[in-house]
């Protein structure tokens, strides 16, 4: 069984198909399907079936390509482990973090850490957690910053083999137009929100994931009408009127002038942003950096004012 094969067995699985894998590898059909056959023959099971331009894994197929998964990440890990010993400490690291950051912490935080390790190579992957936590299982993202239930609060969120880090924590607040009817209240409960057209994040957040869960709780069904990742889309909505709208405290504050802010009465919802990393990953002294400085000045923002650590503020 050669390592190439387990490669190009993945690829199939993973583009739905020999065509598109073979446009993928820059190799010929004919040479993946005869790698096929060849790993199916020394293994001495059938690992797909074929109908017409449709592909379907076995059983054995299925078992397979969880092996190969781990395999390949590992490969991947120890190659870039290497590497980082081969350029002398020159090393390359992939950081995702989760949509809408970018008009907060994003930018400073990057800027500070690239000024006190300017020789890293440093690459950005901006996506939801879900599709961040996916990454970091094929280790194509080193390290991510994404959102997470708070510490006690039930895990909505829980991958094998990744590892996480709270560094800070935020409220869920209620945020409206000046001009809504709720607007002059100080706080609002679930069932004075079940029949409001809601604006919350996607389901694939922790955030939208901690407000079902609590409308489940109560025997409630939330009505989403808007879905906005980005909390300044989600805010802006709000602020226009069109619903209300459920954020991280802090970002409503720096809105504190177009919307109202309401507490969810009787109710402390909560989340927190983490690094997370699988355990699989590779090992490297960048990374180490990397989550020394990110659990310092993070932890840092999270817990200070609306501005932002002394260093990056320089």
């Amino acid at each position: 069984m050669e390592f190439r094969q387990l490669q190009y067995f993945a690829t199939i699985v993973r583009t739905g198909g020999f065509r598109n894998a073979a446009d993928a590898l820059c190799v010929s059909q004919a040479t993946l399907s005869e790698q096929i056959k060849a790993l199916e023959h020394e293994l001495g099971v059938r690992l797909v079936e074929r109908s017409g331009r449709s592909l379907s894994l076995t059983d054995a197929g299925t078992a397979l390509l969880v092996r190969t998964d781990r395999l390949l990440a590992d490969v991947k890990a120890t190659r870039e482990e290497m590497l980082e010993y081969a350029q002398l400490g020159r090393g390359q690291l992939v950081v995702g973090a989760v949509t809408g950051s970018g008009m907060s912490w994003l930018p400073s935080f990057l800027a500070a850490f690239l000024r006190r390790h300017p020789h890293l190579d440093v690459r950005l992957v901006e996506r939801t957690s879900s599709l961040l936590l996916r990454l970091l299982e094929s280790v194509d993202v080193h390290v991510a910053c994404l959102l997470v239930p708070a510490e006690g609060a039930p895990d909505v969120i829980s991958v094998p083999g990744i590892l996480t880090r709270r560094v800070f924590t935020r409220d869920l607040v209620v945020v409206v137009s000046p001009q809504h009817r709720l607007a002059q209240q100080s706080s609002v409960t679930l069932e004075d929100l079940a029949h409001e057209p809601l604006i919350l994040t996607s389901t694939e957040e922790t955030p939208r994931l901690i407000v079902d869960q609590a409308f489940r709780a109560c025997g409630l069904e939330p009505q989403v009408r808007f879905e906005a990742n980005d909390p300044t889309a989600l805010l802006g909505l709000a602020a226009e009127g069109v619903g209300i709208g459920i954020t991280g405290d802090r970002i409503a504050r720096q809105f504190g002038e177009r919307v109202a802010i309401l507490e969810i009465e009787g109710l402390h919802l909560q989340y927190s942003l983490a690094l997370a990393w699988s355990e699989r990953g590779p090992q490297t002294r960048a990374m180490a950096s990397f989550l020394d400085f990110a659990t310092d000045w993070l932890g840092t923002w999270g817990r200070g004012s609306l501005s932002a650590p002394k260093e990056a503020r320089r």
